[in-house]
């Protein structure tokens, strides 16, 4: 099942980042954890495979052009009928059915009404003075008091919480007969009155559904360096005093609102997403590295690429490149990830493949050895299969290359990505999983001349892929023809 995160128009960047960061860390691998467009929600079948919908925070005006009418009505309807939506600040303004946002400030005033309304009441904000769009001159670390309901569920009593213009969820304490649950209050003072009560976070029971509604930020790790810096704040306002700890029930916090949503989390704090391996970039015959490396060198970023190492920031990755299959330097790859949410290093091998011992999952050099062998006795010259790009653990082999567009202009035709396991599968619709081992994951880039693509989609060119694997399997020696084999318009193919 997915989980799945806007990131569409009026989303803030930084937003999406910590909640997707959190989300894997705490739901990893019971889920797949994926970005969703508006897009996508309107035009897309995702709804199915969907555990919980996550609207981060950023700016409430751009979600409802984007996505009020068709976007919204599919949503109302996907918590109808049992599913579940978690709104942070603007993700939760977005979610009632009225708000008043800086009223009577008119250079940031947003009133009126919104049309999924899973909070049957008025969300009025912010609740703390300060708050300046883009910015964050009005960020604080607010300190919520935890109600019976979440911490039944684990949470603990109280935290603190990063906070950017988020709202109250007034006279909450009122609406208990249509549905509302009050799981969390602000214990500051409020600078926009306390006649409607502090509630911070509320839980709404959407016919069969369930909707999750929270004014501050605690997906936002505690002390993120560029809030802290921002800031520069201190006290009540600035970074708890052991962040350590504070971050320790920060997430126990939000592994409890997600087994509130019935979701399966982990409960160890010290959990950390799984570690995205080095991937191992080499050829079927000498020099083909090297030469795709003096391509991938016309869109290298010249200050920060030495003569040994090749940095490539791509439009979601970040790659590091390193000659001869070295390990990297920490400090070095310490420095990227700071700039990038995405940062992958890369070993390349000019000479040989690397050794067995350095993927056990995936015998390199036996791969090659078959590839050479099945060239060989081909009476047509083909190139598929090399070079190879693998990874034990990547998040999908089809978005390291078709989300970097950057990368994917320099590749040849033929060029394979290989992985043993996928932390965020892609499939139609938006759809996307946690790919188990022993299943046999790869991408490879086809130069499909663009006249053919109305008569000859590419789509068919996956699906005579697939039906060649299913036939070669079929046909590989006495007894296969009985194998349970089918394909899964248009290129999986599984057993059962």
């Amino acid at each position: 099942m997915n989980v799945l995160v806007y990131s569409g128009p009026g989303t803030s960047t930084e937003s999406v980042r910590q909640c997707i960061n959190t989300l894997q860390r705490l739901l990893i691998p019971h889920y797949a954890i994926a970005p969703i467009t508006a897009e996508a929600i309107i035009k897309e079948p995702w709804v199915s495979t969907c555990a919980l919908f996550c609207m981060p925070g950023g700016a409430d005006l751009g979600y409802c052009k984007a996505l009020n009418g068709t976007g919204t009505r599919i949503l109302k309807q996907y918590v109808r009928r049992g599913g579940k939506y978690l709104g942070f600040c603007a993700g939760a303004y977005f979610a009632c059915a009225d708000i008043e946002f800086e009223k009577g400030n008119l250079a940031l005033e947003v009133t009126g009404s919104r049309e999924l309304g899973f909070f049957p009441g008025l969300c009025r904000g912010a609740a703390f003075k300060g708050f300046e769009y883009n910015s964050e001159v009005g960020a604080r670390f607010c300190k919520l008091d935890i109600t019976s309901k979440l911490l039944d569920m684990g949470s603990p009593d109280n935290l603190r919480s990063y906070f950017n213009g988020g709202g109250v969820f007034i006279d909450s304490h009122l609406l208990t007969d249509q549905g509302v649950d009050i799981l969390a209050r602000y214990r500051d003072k409020l600078d926009i009155g306390e006649e409607g009560g502090k509630a911070a976070a509320v839980g709404c029971r959407v016919g069969a559904g369930y909707a999750l509604l929270v004014g501050a930020h605690p997906e936002f790790v505690t002390g993120t360096l560029e809030q802290l810096s921002s800031m520069g704040q201190e006290g009540t306002n600035g970074l708890p005093e052991n962040w350590e700890s504070n971050e320790k029930q920060r997430l126990m916090f939000m592994s409890a609102l997600f087994k509130l949503l019935g979701l399966k989390s982990n409960n160890s704090t010290e959990l950390k997403p799984p570690h995205l391996s080095d991937l191992h970039l080499s050829g079927l015959n000498t020099g083909e590295v090297t030469s795709l490396l003096g391509i991938l060198r016309e869109v290298r970023s010249p200050g920060r690429s030495a003569a040994t190492s090749m940095v490539i920031e791509a439009e979601s990755t970040t790659f590091l490149f390193e000659a001869n299959g070295i390990a990297p330097i920490n400090s070095m790859l310490e420095n990227f990830a700071s700039d990038n949410s995405m940062t992958t290093y890369v070993r390349t091998y000019e000479g040989a493949p690397p050794e067995y011992e350095k993927t056990p999952h995936f015998d390199i050099l036996n791969y090659f050895q078959h590839l050479r062998e099945y060239q060989e006795q081909s009476t047509k010259k083909l190139n598929y299969g090399s070079p190879l790009l693998y990874g034990e653990l990547m998040t999908s082999t089809n978005s390291i290359i078709d989300k970097n567009f950057k990368l994917l202009q320099k590749l040849p035709s033929g060029f394979t990505v290989v992985a043993t396991k996928q932390t965020a599968a892609r499939g139609r619709g938006s759809n996307a999983w946690i790919s188990p081992l022993g299943g046999l994951v790869f991408s490879v880039v086809v130069r499909h001349n663009i006249k053919h693509a109305v008569k000859a989609p590419a789509v068919f060119i996956q699906y005579l892929i697939a039906l060649s694997i299913v036939k070669a399997i079929k046909f590989y020696d006495f007894g296969y023809d009985r194998i349970p084999i089918y394909i899964k318009w248009p290129n999986d193919i599984l057993i059962y």
